[in-house]
Parts: structure tokens; C-alpha cells; sequence
């Protein structure tokens, strides 16, 4: 039986952390906000602006949610053919799903941008099976809801599945939902961050992955 296998996007399926970095400190420029470097690393990368901005004290404060969302996703959208594929991305989704493996991807982005660098950086659309964005989930990640709702989606019991995560808060949200097997991708944050959050194991990039 193959088991089904989920992805995060952004940092994990491609290289986008400088995008989404610029896209976060426009934002801050337009409200005139200071973000120190650790307060960016360890509240905002690899999390939705719904549950982030509020957690962060700031100028935006009494601005709803979603309107500051539109915004991030305007930026977002207009730099997403920056973003390049993680070396081996391209080649283990089409092995993949060439040996029967099921393939979903959760992520923080939202649709349009997902959808986009699915279909334009990577050319994968057609072997992922369904993407859940951050429209779909009430939680972001570290919550596993995401990820949860990917193994009903999949009918999958979480314990059965393996899932690739670049971020802390991701790999959380997958040891959270109970994945069989978590594998960190060390393209944002150490190793070390990662296996503390509950990876099994992590890799450089997505090369010579031995098979699922």
C-alpha cells in the first residue's frame, strides 16, 4: 500500500522565504512598523496573517483581519514568479505520484497564490490531488488542523502518512496531527530547530529522497 504524502508549499515544495520576507516588510513599511529580526523568525515565518497580526502588537491594530490579508496577498501575488522549486521538488512529486502515491499540499498562502506556483513554478498542478489554503482553516498553523483535514480528506489515518515541512510551526502542526513519518526541510531553519518541533529526520532539499 503506498502511503499518501502531504506537503507544506512555501520553503518546502520551492525556495520563497525571500519572497515572502519582502512581502512581510512592505507590509511593515506601509504601517510604518518595526519588526526585529527575531520577532519576524520566530512569530511570522511559516504562519497566516489571520492568526499571526493579531498575536503581534502593531499599528494595525483595529484594521480587520481580512483586509490586512488582502493586502499581504496583493504583495504576495505580484511576486510569485520569483519563487523557484527546491532542488529534487519537481522530480519526487512525479515520482511520487507515479508510483500510486496520493499527493496533497497544506500551506499558509493563500489560494491564487498556491494555485499559481503550483501550476507556474513548479508545473505540478496536475499531480497534486487538492491543495488546503489558509481560506479553509479557522487555525493555522502550529494547529493541525490543516493537516488533519488533508487525512480526512484523504481518508488517511495520520499515522499513515508521511509529511515535508520547512518550518517549526509546521513541523508542530504535523507531529500535533499525529503523521507517521515527518520529514524537515532544512531551506529555512536549522536542522536542529526542526527535530526539536518533532521532525523524524531532516534533509538539505527535496534530492535523493529514498522511496515512501
Amino acid at each position: 500500500m503506498t502511503a499518501p504524502v502531504v506537503f507544506d508549499l512555501d520553503g518546502t515544495l520551492v525556495l520563497s522565504e525571500h519572497v515572502h520576507r519582502r512581502t512581510w516588510f512592505r507590509f511593515f513599511d506601509e504601517w510604518d512598523a518595526r519588526i526585529d529580526e527575531g520577532t519576524y523568525r520566530n512569530r511570522f515565518v511559516g504562519r497566516r496573517a489571520a492568526d499571526v497580526l493579531p498575536e503581534v502588537d502593531g499599528p494595525w491594530r483595529g484594521t480587520p483581519v481580512e483586509e490586512l490579508g488582502r493586502r499581504l496577498a496583493e504583495l504576495a501575488t505580484g511576486l510569485a514568479d520569483e519563487v523557484r522549486p527546491v532542488p529534487g521538488a519537481v522530480a519526487l512529486l512525479t515520482s511520487l505520484a507515479g508510483r500510486g502515491h496520493r499527493l496533497a499540499v497544506v500551506t499558509s498562502a493563500r489560494r491564487d497564490y498556491a494555485e499559481r506556483v503550483l501550476d507556474r513554478v513548479l508545473g505540478a498542478a496536475p499531480l497534486v490531488e487538492f491543495v488546503v489554503t489558509a481560506g479553509d482553516v479557522t487555525r493555522g498553523k502550529p494547529d493541525p488542523q490543516g493537516y488533519l483535514d488533508a487525512c480526512a480528506r484523504l481518508a488517511a489515518d495520520p499515522a499513515d502518512c508521511w509529511g515535508f515541512e520547512d518550518s517549526p510551526s509546521g513541523v508542530a502542526a504535523l507531529a500535533a496531527a499525529g503523521f507517521g513519518t515527518i520529514v524537515g526541510v532544512c531551506s529555512t531553519a536549522p536542522a536542529a530547530d526542526l527535530l526539536a518541533a518533532g521532525a523524524h529526520r531532516t534533509v538539505p532539499d527535496l534530492r535523493d529522497q529514498p522511496p515512501v
